[in-house]
């Protein structure tokens, strides 16, 4: 709490700073400081990418959405979505899992969706984590969006805006190098094929290697994504990007476990064995645009995405030996994986006048297909076992799986088939009143979608049954600008997700999960648009949970009826942007109280959601010397603080899932001139036992380790 205290400090000794200045400061002058400033970085973004549909600036949008630069990226430091990108945004965190591969991100109580361009790219251990160098912006969308989608989570997304041709000449390179051997390369080739418009590339390259503050643990990482731009006619823009994704690691996540509590074993532990199987993803994406203006402010905007992701390699997993609770029995399982996803979108948008109301019109067409196969079988031979407290390496190869077990083999019994499929349609009036102070947003979403999960060869013979729900979601907003640079607003919007289960009487439930959050809040730029505050309120009802029935009631046998529910509620602040000349901040905090409110079982009643943590608060300062000798040196420091954290593990489990609070610091320095870059950053300076983890149902602990102290140098020059 005394963290909390002192971050609550800052935030109102930042508005009282505020408060007490002139905001008289005229918007011509802030695009001086963007044009001239050679040191100006970029923090605040006032609009939301074009991937997003909607064309209303941050403030007069009503709703929560907070934007994260690639700027913010760069002085961070931070590599990829596992790494702290979330720090940037009020109460989302990283949970856990196997972090070498995807980030599961969480917000307002549960886990959300990941975008990608506008396009729910979300799949069972993926997408890859998106790597910070072909990043152009992060955008987190708190709540439901029917203007995205109506199927999934009511929660929020994040979406990753990736680089684009930006028709100028701007190339750069960068070298990074740190803690764990990280040696890194990246290049970002940004020009022009045809002058005058007619078409751009532009290509980003990267390359890493760097071993693990734990033993026998290595990952290697190419990324090559080109993109080309063509304007046939000043009234048609076509885009085409490729990204493809290389990684090679030893494990996808250093679990640790024991019996004697969280952070009982040495942070560099590792109880992955060197001969076991080693990973390989390889990932593939294109996307496809195309914007055609029709006439004067109508545009008709097209999307298409392909991905496909392999995974090749094994994981393990472990129980303690019942007669000697140091000894963990190590199992092998193949992971043979692939998905594949179509995406496509299709929409116009454009303005209208109604005398002096003016319409702002989005409708349009979704369709998504993504799936998923996977064989995750388990090798006969072992166990492999180790004692916790003194690790030995060193497997004998010849017990170990031949390679041709590691194969995708759709007659194995762990064989696993899902994937989601769906088609929907969209219309949403923004409308403009009174020179648009107030703007009243009405909207509606009709999706009929399904999904399926199943291990068919458990069960041959049964046929896969989706879980299928069309359902039609509204969506109504409201947003009144206080004055030109203060705004006040309101939302109400659903979502849902197809699901199934048996009922009473072997009947067959098809109630889908159902959400919905109303939420209000204030937004204000400060100083004409140097920096930007946001305060939101909200509640998140997650209806329709399928939780157990009355056993007793079905002659003893078990049964589902879809009456839990789970709520969020909270309030969140996030400040960002220039507070003064060459002082940058990012300050937010979030309460979040999410938990189970209707159970058929009383003693679940008041569990706290998986993977919530009630109170997250983040700070992070970059201040850079314009003037003097100093002139171009900057330094930065932040932290990140969490309490009141709950594990992933779900609200069934039977042991307490609470984990002890977090706290995170930061500290850099750096230096820029007009083509050169230098930043240094110490990493957990307090060089504290940060992890996460869970307590599995048979008494033990289970967790993952963060990085101790650790440095890292990056150099960029352009060109």
């Amino acid at each position: 709490m005394k963290r909390i205290t002192i971050g609550a400090a800052l935030l109102t000794s930042m508005f009282n700073f505020a408060q007490e200045k002139k905001d008289t400061i005229k918007s011509n002058d802030i695009e001086e400081v963007v044009v001239n400033g050679r040191y100006y970085q970029k923090y605040k973004l006032n609009e939301v990418s074009g991937s997003l549909r909607i064309q209303t600036p941050i403030l007069e949008l009503p709703q929560n959405v907070q934007s994260v630069s690639s700027q913010v990226l760069a002085d961070q430091m931070t590599l990829n979505m596992s790494e702290g990108i979330v720090r940037n945004v009020s109460g989302a965190r990283k949970v856990e899992h196997w972090d070498n591969v995807y980030s599961n991100v969480f917000m307002r109580g549960a886990s959300i969706s990941t975008f990608m361009n506008g396009m729910n790219v979300s799949s069972t251990w993926g997408p890859i984590n998106p790597d910070a160098s072909i990043i152009d912006r992060i955008e987190f969308v708190k709540g439901p969006a029917g203007f995205m989608g109506s199927m999934g989570d009511p929660a929020g997304f994040y979406n990753v805006v990736t680089k684009k041709p930006t028709g100028k000449f701007a190339n750069s390179v960068r070298f990074t190098t740190g803690s764990y051997n990280l040696f890194r390369g990246e290049a970002d080739l940004d020009g022009v094929l045809v002058k005058d418009g007619v078409s751009d590339y532009r290509i980003n390259l990267m390359g890493s290697s760097n071993n693990s503050w734990v033993e026998n643990d290595k990952t290697s990482k190419i990324i090559v994504a080109p993109s080309i731009t063509f304007r046939p006619t000043k009234s048609t823009t076509f885009t085409a990007q490729y990204n493809y994704q290389y990684l090679k690691f030893n494990q996808p996540g250093a679990y640790l476990m024991s019996n004697d509590g969280y952070a009982s074993l040495n942070v560099h532990t590792n109880f992955n064995d060197p001969n076991f199987k080693k990973t390989e993803v390889k990932d593939q994406s294109l996307f496809l645009s195309l914007d055609q203006k029709l006439f004067k402010d109508w545009v008709w905007s097209t999307q298409y995405a392909y991905m496909d992701l392999n995974y090749d390699g094994g994981s393990w997993w472990g129980t303690f030996d019942p007669n000697n609770k140091d000894v963990l029995n190590r199992t092998l399982s193949n992971w043979q994986a692939k998905g594949k996803n179509h995406i496509f979108q299709t929409y116009v948008r454009g303005k209208l006048n109604t005398g002096n109301i003016v319409h702002k019109i989005i409708a349009g067409f979704d369709y998504g297909d993504r799936k998923y196969n996977a064989d995750f079988s388990s090798f006969a031979g072992g166990p492999f076992p180790i004692n916790i407290y003194n690790v030995n390496y060193g497997v004998d190869p010849s017990k170990l799986p031949s390679s041709d077990f590691y194969t995708l083999n759709t007659s194995a019994p762990f064989y696993n088939d899902q994937g989601v499929k769906y088609t929907s349609y969209y219309a949403q009036d923004q409308i403009e009143m009174f020179n648009n102070k107030l703007r009243l947003t009405l909207a509606g979403r009709y999706t009929s979608g399904k999904t399926y999960s199943a291990y068919p060869n458990l069960s041959p013979g049964t046929p896969i049954v989706p879980d299928e729900a069309g359902e039609f979601t509204p969506r109504v907003g409201i947003s009144y600008s206080i004055n030109e640079n203060f705004s006040a607003y309101g939302i109400y919007d659903k979502t849902f997700v197809p699901q199934s289960g048996t009922g009473i009487h072997q009947t067959l439930i098809t109630d889908p999960f159902r959400g919905q959050n109303i939420e209000f809040g204030l937004k204000k730029d400060w100083f004409g648009g140097k920096w930007n505050s946001t305060f939101a309120v909200y509640e998140i009802r997650r209806q329709n949970i399928l939780v157990a029935g009355n056993s007793n009631e079905n002659n003893g046998a078990p049964f589902q009826v879809a009456t839990g529910e789970q709520r969020a509620r909270g309030f969140e602040t996030d400040i960002k942007g220039e507070i003064i000349k060459g002082l940058n901040i990012i300050i937010n905090y979030a309460y979040t109280d999410a938990k189970t409110v209707k159970d058929t079982d009383p003693t679940r009643i008041g569990i706290q959601s998986p993977g919530n943590a009630k109170n997250v608060q983040n700070t992070w300062i970059n201040y850079r010397f314009e003037n003097g000798l100093m002139k171009g040196f900057g330094i930065s420091a932040g932290y990140q603080y969490q309490g009141g954290r709950q594990s992933w593990f779900g609200v069934s489990a039977t042991k307490d899932q609470s984990l002890p609070d977090y706290f995170d610091t930061n500290f850099g320095v750096s230096y820029v001139a007009k083509k050169f870059d230098v930043n240094l950053m110490l990493n957990n300076v307090l060089n504290r036992k940060l992890y996460s983890g869970y307590r599995g149902d048979a008494g033990e602990y289970a967790w993952i380790y963060n990085a101790p102290r650790n440095w890292r140098l990056s150099i960029g020059y352009k060109f």
